[in-house]
């Protein structure tokens, strides 16, 4: 028998067999448990690979140009972050770990066990995988960093002036992707797919 422990109030319920579009909710907190959706490991693979190619662009192009008594200066991401490092490190190393290093590796990590799924094979190395992949999750943060981006931006609008370079629209565009890939991810499926013989 198989068991789920929903993940707001701990209660321990029996999987239940769904036909796929349903969903099952927790008996004591009422809160969706478990998702019967149509797992593709194809199309997480490919949202990956998106994420991965779109992070090039994103965290090294320009993201924003500010223009300031004749002086124009722009930046990205990597060298904003490390600019911050004599400054203060422990804010540089949170940017660098939740906007750059956790959102690589959760797609690489992704990568390889949807991999692992369409071959049909089950190395040990997925487990640690999974486990790494379950941890990222919560510490992939592009949002957060683009809201105090934003936050920034407006600030700075009423003593210089302010644009938006290509990197900006990359990163956008790898925070849709990220964030498709995250609702998307069903960690479950990948759990049973290395428990079943």
């Amino acid at each position: 028998m198989n068991t789920i422990i929903c993940n707001h109030c701990d209660m321990v319920l029996q999987q239940p067999s769904l036909t796929s579009g349903d969903v099952a909710k927790c008996t004591r907190c009422h809160r969706v448990v478990y998702k019967a959706n149509l797992f593709k490991p194809n199309k997480m693979f490919a949202l990956a690979i998106t994420a991965l190619m779109l992070s090039i662009p994103a965290y090294t192009f320009p993201l924003i140009s500010i223009h300031l008594l004749g002086v124009t200066e722009s930046t990205n991401l990597l060298l904003g972050a490390m600019m911050m490092v004599d400054i203060a490190p422990v804010v540089s190393f949170v940017i660098l770990f939740c906007a750059v290093v956790a959102p690589l590796l959760l797609s690489v990590c992704i990568i390889f066990s949807s991999t692992c799924m369409m071959l049909n094979k089950r190395p040990m190395l997925l487990n640690y995988v999974l486990k790494l992949t379950s941890a990222l999750r919560h510490w992939s943060m592009l949002e957060v960093y683009l809201i105090s981006l934003m936050v920034a931006a407006f600030k700075l609008m009423n003593y210089a002036d302010l644009s938006f370079d290509c990197g900006f629209y990359f990163f956008i565009s790898l925070l849709i992707i990220n964030m498709t890939m995250l609702s998307e991810y069903n960690n479950t499926k990948y759990w049973e797919y290395f428990h079943n013989e």
